[in-house]
């Protein structure tokens, strides 16, 4: 797809959001009824091409330096006027406009997550750490993104307070929210849980995830595998929550999902 595609694509959204304002905005009834020199679209388009500058700086450069230029005060109170859902429902429209046309079968994607600083504010406590070794005070959210390895979007994200993070909880949103019934997710270590397994296959999809080496605390520890370097391995597991008699009592080898489990190490 040319630039321009894409570029129409995203405007296209951030027009669905101006036509749909008063769903946005924190007072419908007062805000962006006026005319002014940062009216919703290019207030939108301003904050997602901005970069690392200051807001003067960005305003500037966003202007050309003309005259009309507006100050930095009026440009954060303009933001302030705009709910976060605006920017979600941008980006949920455009990446799904950009994989309309997608004609691959079984798609591939990647998940992880990532620590976003923001500016510091002592008065939130999910998200505010103290410095320490002369290090400054400071603010985290955590980003949980799945990432589509063919088109080389994010589909999707779960954005945290760092406080309260939880990378399973996101990584299962993002499968059970997702229309795709079948397609292949890949983990690296850290979300390999019997629940994450389950809700993935369940979904209909299937996933690579990468584990710890066998031994304490490691998920590959309880099992009965090769004494080797490499090998690839089927089995089958119980995956239940149930502690019944005659769940006990089944072969190990028995998945009551009826999915095996293929480990290659």
């Amino acid at each position: 797809m040319k630039p321009k595609q894409v570029k129409k694509l995203l405007m296209d959204e951030i027009r669905k959001v101006s036509h749909s304002i008063e769903r946005y905005c924190i007072n419908p009834s007062k805000n962006f009824t006026r005319t002014r020199k940062l009216p919703i679209e290019k207030l939108m388009l301003g904050i997602i091409g901005m970069e690392s500058g200051s807001i003067t700086n960005e305003l500037l450069n966003y202007f050309d330096i003309s005259p009309e230029t507006p100050t930095a005060s009026a440009f954060v109170q303009q933001r302030n006027k705009l709910k976060p859902e605006a920017f979600e429902a941008v980006f949920k429209g455009f990446s799904d406009s950009l994989c309309l046309d997608d004609d691959i079968d079984f798609p591939m994607f990647a998940i992880d997550g990532s620590d976003i600083q923001i500016a510091t504010n002592p008065d939130d406590p999910s998200t505010y750490f103290s410095g320490t070794n002369g290090q400054k005070d400071y603010n985290l959210l955590h980003l949980n993104a799945l990432y589509n390895l063919e088109k080389h979007i994010y589909v999707d994200v779960v954005i945290q307070n760092r406080r309260d993070w939880n990378e399973h909880e996101a990584f299962i949103s993002m499968v059970d929210k997702s229309k795709i019934q079948k397609a292949l997710v890949i983990a690296d270590r850290g979300y390999e849980t019997y629940n994450i397994f389950a809700h993935v296959q369940e979904k209909g999809m299937y996933y690579l995830i990468r584990v710890k080496d066998g031994g304490g605390g490691s998920m590959t520890g309880s099992f009965d595998l090769p004494d080797e370097n490499e090998f690839d391995h089927d089995m089958q597991l119980i995956l239940t929550r149930k502690q019944t008699k005659d769940v006990k009592a089944k072969p190990k080898n028995l998945n009551l999902l009826q999915n095996p489990v293929h480990l290659t190490i």
